[in-house]
């Protein structure tokens, strides 16, 4: 790489540091996606993540991860700054003899850095306890969203295998007398199956990974925000007690929580562009599931294939009910039948002996309903026909005698499709639910409405009050700095503001 290469990506590091704290994502003009996620990413020399919001892409998450900079830059400058300072110290200071005139400039202003210093640190401390808050109420927005979510896989895939479990049972009952059917249910079997292998995989996988990153950053905030809080308490004694190596104990401590503070405020970023991110996903996932990455952790049918599933499904249900009622009656009007059976020929609907839970209504959009005076439901008519039914063991003048009319082969058959249609009746809502991602998206959309605001602030604020403690422990620290060259070779009565000596305050330190 040449030098102006070199010298351009740098001056474009430095731009992005400098702007990003500035250009939340929220706050981005409306593109669409492209410009949403036009970041930065590592992986690719630092070039333009072409992609969407996809948590199983690694350029993803590096991009979406660049977008802290500004706080890992400010950390790796003060880092560096601290290393820097310390070999000047350690070396080179002992050697150097003050200027007087800073010397009188720093000895007049005792009392006044004394304040200033009191006043930050009292912020720093006010600004820490804001930062445990925020941390403590991120992790229970965080913990809030990832439950609902992981609730609604596990509705879901619970869903998913009682259907398989059931469209298995029918394709058992069919196989001997409807090829077309059983296949057609064998084929959604495989794709349900398929969509509950993606979201066992995804919550298996990603779950405990979810856990800890989420434990792991309330940890580090805290660890950082407690012992920042710990060391500024701390501070009060070598500054009352004017104990230099303490001071500079102090000042050490600070520089080093100063940079992990800013490198949290980095990542604080990066986790407030991804609860944008997450939102913006479940947005976009309640107004087009197919067009969504998420169905990778909610898999949805397409909507052509699905309701034509749906249709083909219900059809088969109402055709087999219309043709069993036809055959009914048709026989019903062949045979003298006894007395009781006369009696529940007299006792059926207009509309049919066998309830039809789709009349009155569109067959793609099937929804239970109580069945008309007199009607049978499709599962218990195999109850009534046994009645009827001649068994190959019984003698066919038995059965003649005792009104006997349906042979078993018929029964059998009839038995195979009437539990097959009261099965698939009785999973026809969740099947339509699972297939049109109904329970998905109403979920998505109450999260969207609910959640996702409180979520993305609390994200927000925890970025903001770190940047605001990253900020004030900085100042904080030259003043740390400024005492500390104050006081030096100077000699102080415990918890006094002055020198012991006007003598001393005149002299100049070599």
């Amino acid at each position: 790489m040449t030098k102006p290469r070199i010298l351009g990506v740098l001056f474009q590091l430095l731009l992005t540091a400098v702007i990003s704290p500035v250009l939340p994502v929220h706050s981005l003009p409306d593109g669409g996606d492209h410009d949403r996620f036009k970041r930065r990413d590592p992986l690719k020399s630092f070039r333009y993540y072409n992609g969407s919001f996809n948590v199983q892409d690694k350029h993803y998450w590096a991009a979406t991860f660049f977008t802290g900079i500004h706080g890992y830059a400010v950390a790796g400058v003060f880092l560096i700054a601290g290393v820097c300072f310390g070999l000047y110290v350690a070396f080179f200071n002992k050697r150097r003899r003050v200027s007087s005139t800073q010397r009188r400039y720093l000895d007049r202003y005792y009392l006044p850095l004394f304040l200033l210093l009191l006043l930050f640190m009292f912020l720093s401390v006010a600004t820490t306890g804001i930062v445990i808050a925020a941390n403590q109420s991120s992790k229970s927005r965080t913990e809030e969203m990832k439950e609902t979510i992981d609730k609604t896989g596990e509705d879901v895939d619970r869903n998913i295998r009682t259907v398989i479990t059931s469209l298995t049972r029918i394709q058992y009952l069919l196989l001997p007398y409807d090829q077309t059917t059983t296949h057609l249910l064998n084929v959604t079997s495989h794709r349900l199956k398929k969509g509950s292998q993606m979201i066992q995989s995804f919550v298996h996988h990603n779950g405990p990974t979810i856990d800890l990153a989420i434990q792991i950053s309330y940890v580090t905030h805290l660890v950082i925000a407690s012992t920042n809080l710990f060391v500024l308490l701390l501070a009060l004694v070598p500054i009352l007690l004017h104990w230099h190596p303490g001071f500079i104990m102090v000042i050490f401590l600070c520089w080093i929580l100063t940079t992990l503070s800013w490198a949290l405020t980095g990542f604080d970023f990066f986790l407030h562009t991804f609860a944008e991110d997450v939102c913006s996903a479940f947005s976009g996932f309640v107004q087009d599931p197919q067009n969504s990455t998420l169905t990778n952790i909610f898999p949805c049918m397409d909507p052509l294939h699905s309701d034509k599933t749906l249709m083909e499904v219900s059809l088969m249900i109402r055709n087999f009910i219309t043709e069993l009622n036809s055959k009914v009656a048709s026989s019903m009007r062949s045979y003298a039948l006894t007395d009781r059976s006369r009696t529940v020929s007299s006792s059926a609907p207009e509309s049919g002996l066998i309830c039809d839970p789709f009349l009155g209504q569109q067959i793609n959009s099937y929804t239970p309903q109580s069945c008309s005076n007199g009607a049978i439901p499709i599962g218990q008519f195999p109850n009534v026909l046994s009645r009827f039914t001649c068994h190959d063991k019984d003698p066919p003048e038995t059965c003649r005698i005792t009104g006997k009319f349906i042979p078993e082969a018929a029964y059998l058959k009839v038995y195979a499709y009437s539990n097959s249609a009261q099965g698939m009746l009785d999973i026809l809502p969740s099947l339509q639910n699972l297939m049109q991602c109904l329970h998905v998206k109403d979920t998505l959309s109450s999260i969207v409405s609910n959640q996702c605001k409180p979520f993305r602030a609390s994200m927000y604020r925890l970025w903001a009050c770190m940047i605001a403690l990253s900020l004030i422990m900085k100042v904080t620290v030259l003043l740390f700095l400024a005492r500390a060259y104050q006081e030096r070779g100077k000699s102080f009565a415990w918890f006094s503001i002055h020198p012991t000596s006007e003598e001393e305050v005149r002299q100049v330190n070599i």
